[in-house]
């Protein structure tokens, strides 16, 4: 059975060792910590990638900024 998906495919189609693919999801995703809403979105993108769990990226501007940390890490 083929899986059919609406967003867009990350990295090279024909490589079948990692693949990564995004898509909108229809959901409304509210992150809430220590008691205080940090993110609240309509407009979030999920990510699905080869050997990772599904991972929610979400605007910029629907995350409160306060609550964001610059770190070192970074990634590909």
């Amino acid at each position: 059975m083929t899986q059919t998906f609406r967003g867009h495919l990350l990295g090279s189609p024909g490589e079948q060792s990692h693949q990564a693919f995004m898509e909108p999801t229809p959901k409304h995703i509210r992150v809430t910590f220590g008691g205080e809403v940090i993110a609240d979105s309509k407009n979030v993108l999920i990510m699905h990638e080869t050997n990772h769990v599904p991972a929610y990226y979400f605007p910029l501007a629907d995350l409160r900024s306060e609550f964001l940390e610059s770190t070192a890490h970074r990634t590909h």
